[in-house]
C-alpha cells in the first residue's frame, strides 16, 4: 500500500500537473500566436523529455527499496 502512495506522489500526480499545466499554456499560445503555433512543439519535448528522465530515476528508486 505504501509503495501505491509513493508511485501515485512522486510520479503520477507531478507528471499530470505538468501536462496539465503545458496544454494550458500552449491553448493560450495557440489563441495568441496562432502562426507561430508550431513552435509550441519545443516546449512539449522539453516538458515530455524531463517527465520521462524523472520517472525513470523514481522507478530505478522504488526498484532499489523493494
Amino acid at each position: 500500500m505504501k509503495r501505491k502512495i509513493y508511485i501515485i506522489g512522486n510520479i503520477l500526480v507531478p507528471t499530470l500537473v505538468g501536462y496539465a499545466a503545458f496544454f494550458l499554456i500552449f491553448s493560450l499560445y495557440q489563441k495568441l500566436f496562432f502562426e507561430y503555433r508550431w513552435l509550441a512543439i519545443m516546449p512539449f519535448v522539453i516538458v515530455t523529455a524531463f517527465f520521462i528522465k524523472d520517472n525513470i530515476r523514481e522507478w530505478k528508486e522504488i526498484k532499489q527499496h523493494s
